[in-house]
């Protein structure tokens, strides 16, 4: 059985259960047939008093969003309650047993009663509807006698709260078009037109940059505070805890193992499991202290080794592996069918960038900067609109078929979405060999095995998994996997375009390590792509900054304080959560 702290047995105490709008009281599901039925979620207890905001921090599958599911009853087909109550109180002084309500019941107490803000965001919106249609269906059942004129404007309202500077513009698009932040934001203002009693939010900033994951946190405590509601905030990200929680439950293997006030908890924390995840949060100005987990959590196929790591070397005189000059790229939006005129968007705007032999030069700016966009040029798999992109002398733009498929398995990509980048339908074995077949570097059946083994053993996972499927894996190993289907090839420059925003800070922590060694053993080239400043400083050797498509500041990761550095560079110092709040004493 797992250790509960102390301060965990006097919760009660800090909130009186009769003040709670929502009441957990010995939660249990199970998956029956999986491990003798073993609960996954195991006797978990918390309440939610009404205005108050309340974290429920773990790792990968340690329980929160399963938890999260069966309150509002969306567990999976194969899970089921197995124990305990979930208690709501809308509207009455007497609670209502969530779980012994049928569905027709339960559905009414969702939206106006409970909300929910997805993890997915792009799963969470219908691909076949445009963002006003969804919009205004939750309205028509939640406001019927709204007029269309006034749903419309409403919804352009919450757009803009949630941080569109173009609400119009965002409601005439498909989900599909928009970015992965911007699903986020819109999911948000899905879950927040209805004003829930209490609102669900499952990493609701997982994909944002700081500055408008501070906005969105902002907006979630002003709601909380206008309406009187309550809010249960399922998150991995101790910065978000830093700046919105009241109260902290730290899950682990579905138990809680600590759970207080915020400040207490992450400042003092009582129980091993607390401490380990609050030191591996990558902070600004670590970037010369190692932390716990770099040197010592080093991957192998043996498991953990401790091993001393020495940074390599870089020439910074060395002439550019990847050079791009005046690069530009514009997108064609609107037009028939679309209801918005047509028009084009200037994506990337005169970009001139070279990285060195070597390096990782570290790409961040705030969502719809235009990081994705260049990062894909870079790769090959968008081509630019004007200027040019070369990589170690060969220009990507300009190259033949066969000269460009040569270059392309030189420099790999890997994808924001682990899982969302891997074929649902497909062993992970074949996942990782049909690129060695492509580029001709599996000329057999066992030369084929050999290579996806090497590959998975690079990046610390076993052959075995070679014949599992994606569904199967967690978030981590989903992203090894695509680490791995990209190493394969043995290129020279790798491109990751946020390798870590979907994973726990332990999690994260071992791919971030994972990569360093990488870099290390394989002399690799990299160009990370990421919206947190803490954990781009820490691994990168130079940064670029982009705004609004241009890139407006470059420098060694050393001269990140300097007093030269642009606005938007000293917008994202200024908004970065983990320098005020989260410091361990």
């Amino acid at each position: 059985m797992t250790a509960v702290s102390a301060r965990s047995a006097h919760a009660a105490e800090v909130r009186p259960a009769a003040a709670a709008v929502l009441e957990v009281v010995d939660l249990s599901i199970a998956f029956p047939g999986d491990e003798a039925d073993a609960p996954t979620v195991s006797g978990i207890s918390f309440a939610l008093a009404a205005g108050e905001v309340l974290a429920l921090v773990g790792e990968s599958g340690s329980g929160k969003s399963l938890t999260a599911a069966a309150i509002i009853g969306l567990l999976p087909r194969s899970a089921r309650i197995t124990g305990g109550a979930v208690r709501f109180r809308h509207g009455s002084d007497t609670p209502v047993d969530l779980t012994d309500l049928p569905e027709r019941r339960l559905a009414a107490y969702r939206g106006a009663g409970i909300g929910m803000v997805f993890q997915n965001p792009l799963g969470a919106l219908d691909p076949a509807h445009r963002i006003i249609a969804q919009l205004d269906e939750v309205l028509v059942r939640h406001r019927p006698d709204t007029p269309r004129a006034a749903r419309r404007e409403l919804a352009a309202q919450w757009l803009a709260k949630v941080g569109f500077d173009a609400p119009d513009r965002v409601l005439g698009a498909y989900p599909h078009e928009l970015s992965g932040g911007m699903r986020q934001r819109v999911a948000l203002a899905l879950a927040a037109l209805s004003e829930p009693v209490v609102l669900i939010a499952d990493e609701p900033t997982t994909a944002l940059d700081t500055v408008v994951q501070r906005q969105i946190l902002d907006l979630l405590r002003d709601i909380t505070r206008a309406t009187g509601s309550s809010l249960l905030l399922i998150t991995h990200d101790f910065d978000v805890v830093a700046h919105m929680a009241d109260t902290v439950a730290v899950l682990s293997r579905g138990r809680i193992v600590e759970q207080g006030p915020r400040d207490e908890v992450l400042t003092t924390p009582e129980h091993p499991y607390t401490r380990d995840l609050l030191d591996a949060v990558p902070r600004l100005g670590k970037r010369g202290a190692l932390p716990h987990w770099h040197g010592v959590r080093r991957l192998s196929s043996a498991g953990s080794v401790p091993q001393q790591s020495v940074p390599p070397v870089r020439d910074d005189t060395a002439a550019a592996l990847l050079r791009l000059e005046a690069v530009t790229k514009r997108f064609t939006v609107g037009g028939i069918g679309t209801g918005l005129d047509k028009r084009e968007l200037l994506a990337v705007d005169d970009i001139s960038v070279a990285v060195r032999p070597g390096e990782i030069y570290g790409l961040i700016g705030p969502s719809g900067s235009g990081k994705s966009t260049l990062g894909r040029v870079m790769g090959g798999l968008l081509p630019a609109t004007g200027g040019s992109v070369v990589f170690d002398g060969a220009s990507l733009a300009g190259a033949r078929p066969a000269a460009l498929r040569a270059l392309r398995s030189r420099l790999q990509y890997v994808f924001q979405d682990p899982v969302g980048s891997l074929n649902p339908g497909i062993r992970i074995g074949e996942q990782i060999a049909r690129p060695l077949r492509r580029f001709g570097r599996a000329p057999n059946r066992k030369a084929t095995a050999d290579a996806v083994a090497r590959a998975l053993e690079l990046v610390g996972l076993p052959a075995g998994f070679a014949e599992r499927y994606p569904h199967a894996l967690s978030g981590g190993q989903a992203q090894r996997v695509g680490m791995a289907r990209a190493l394969a090839l043995e290129p020279e420059l790798l491109i990751l375009d946020e390798p870590t925003s979907s994973l726990d800070v332990s999690t994260q922590a071992e791919i971030i390590d994972l990569l360093l060694e990488l870099r290390e053993r394989l002399n690799l080239t990299c160009v990370f792509i990421g919206h947190d400043l803490g954990l781009v400083e820490w691994v990168s050797d130079r940064i670029g900054v982009l705004s609004d498509g241009r890139l407006v500041d470059e420098f060694a990761t050393e001269h990140l304080y300097d007093s030269a550095r642009s606005p938007a560079t000293r917008a994202l110092l200024d908004a970065d959560l983990g320098t005020r709040k989260v410091q361990r004493s």
